[in-house]
């Protein structure tokens, strides 16, 4: 035993199996979250990009040979795809190309502003803060030559034509037959005048008296204006303040003016007939070769006369002509050598014959007056006025139906009315019994014109007119 006593004391082998180590439990949870991924991929993949995942199964399982075949196919396809995108592309473009043509608009919009001009209205209060003040003295400066803009008249239509908010042109209606046109270009502003269009459709109008002019013209459908035509035509003849009876009967042929589809008036009668207490009188409108007009009866005697009858349309005679009158303010008999014409204050006077103005003026008695001198040693005196028209003026010319005054009740009066008055040679006459000396007839070498121009209307007015009824009025319009 003493040779082993010099041996190193050695550790035993442990030959029991070696126990291997647990995985954690973190390790564990990796491993499965790990494979809930992949497989989450795979389905992913298979499902939502089937074409992706077969094709790399049909590179897999097919060789390269089937892989060629499919990128040829997808190579195709996508040409296919990408000459489609071109072609809707082209289309689109050339949508775009075309829709900036289409749209640009060929005129630019206008809008027109209509008012009418009221009393002290002027172009400057009109104009103010569309145009500054120099510009509206120039345009006013500038429209002399055609027509002053300083004469607008109260109830005139006046028209601004706007472009883009931008003020570029001016309408203004001088009368019922002309108007006055603006245009404001970047070299200046242009004038002109133009008629008024209308549209024309001549009417026959008939109609029997029952009471007055007025009454009766209105029952037939047609207004006053109508009435003073037709009243003016015949008042040489026919003193309708006195002379009109009920039965009396009226027919005429008349341009009525239309404007956008609405009556706005009437134009010139071309032919009338009145047939008063039985008499029948004629009126035909002619133009002879110089280009004068006027109504002729059917035997080309003029219907004109010297003096009218009355320097009122329409009024009733309130106190006739008396050398022994009891003055109604005065309370004592006197002469009243003159004719009383009833009428509401404004009515409008007229002169009765060409003449010029001999005075005006005023006083206790007459009122507001107006005296105006004739040929043949003739004045007329119209006494009692409200006020006295611009022509009024001592020296002014007048023409026969000129207004020179307006019915008023100023000097001794009780109410409005005209006091006329007729002189000759310096004595007081009675108006009512001057004799109408008739103008000169148509010219001989007119006759066959003016015949031919009669025979278009006579049939027309020759036709016997019917009285009105209850519920059918007594018109006709063709």
């Amino acid at each position: 035993m003493p040779k082993n006593r010099h041996l190193k004391h050695r550790r035993p082998p442990n030959l029991s199996l070696k126990r291997k180590a647990q995985p954690s439990k973190i390790t564990l949870s990796f491993f499965a979250f790990l494979g809930v991924t992949i497989i989450g991929a795979a389905v992913f993949f298979n499902f939502l990009m089937p074409n992706e995942t077969q094709s790399s199964i049909d590179w897999s399982a097919h060789g390269v040979a089937a892989r060629h075949e499919y990128e040829s196919f997808n190579d195709a396809g996508e040409n296919q795809f990408e000459s489609q995108d071109e072609s809707v592309q082209e289309e689109v473009q050339g949508e775009a190309q075309e829709l900036p043509e289409a749209c640009v608009p060929i005129d630019p919009e206008l809008t027109r502003m209509t008012g009418t001009i009221k009393n002290g209205d002027t172009p400057s209060s009109l104009l103010e803060g569309h145009l500054e003040l120099a510009e509206i003295y120039s345009l006013c400066d500038e429209s002399k030559d055609v027509y002053p803009l300083q004469n607008l008249k109260a109830g005139q239509p006046w028209t601004m034509v706007y472009s883009n908010n931008a003020l570029i042109g001016l309408e203004y209606e001088i009368d019922a037959n002309e108007r006055l046109v603006v245009s404001m270009t970047d070299s200046g502003y242009e004038f002109r005048r133009e008629v008024i269009p209308y549209e024309i459709e001549t009417k026959t109008v008939s109609g029997v008296i029952e009471g007055s002019l007025f009454g009766s013209m209105t029952q037939v459908g047609e207004n006053e204006e109508l009435a003073l035509q037709l009243g003016n035509i015949f008042a040489y003849d026919i003193d309708f303040t006195r002379d009109l009876q009920p039965g009396d009967a009226f027919k005429l042929i008349v341009d009525k003016k239309f404007r956008e589809g609405s009556f706005v008036g009437y134009g010139q009668l071309a032919a009338a007939s009145f047939t008063n207490v039985g008499q029948t009188y004629y009126a035909y409108r002619y133009t002879d070769k110089n280009g004068n007009t006027a109504y002729y009866d059917e035997k080309g005697r003029p219907l004109r006369k010297a003096f009218l009858k009355s320097p009122l349309p329409f009024t009733r005679i309130s106190s006739g002509f008396s050398m022994s009158r009891m003055h109604p303010i005065l309370n004592y008999r006197r002469p009243h050598q003159g004719i009383d014409y009833a009428a509401p204050t404004g009515t409008p006077i007229s002169s009765v014959a060409d003449g010029v103005i001999a005075q005006v003026g005023s006083n206790n008695s007459q009122g507001r007056f107006v005296i105006v001198n004739h040929n043949s040693g003739l004045q007329t005196i119209y006494n009692h006025m409200n006020k006295f028209a611009k022509v009024a003026k001592k020296g002014a010319k007048v023409k026969q139906g000129a207004v020179i005054g307006y019915v008023g009740s100023t000097g001794y009066a009780t109410g409005p009315h005209l006091d006329f008055r007729m002189k000759q040679n310096g004595q007081l006459i009675n108006p009512l019994k001057l004799k109408m000396m008739p103008a000169e007839p148509i010219a001989s070498k007119e006759m066959p014109s003016f015949k031919a121009a009669v025979a278009e209307y006579k049939a027309q007015l020759e036709q016997p007119v019917q009285s009105a009824t209850l519920g059918a009025p007594a018109t006709s319009a063709q």
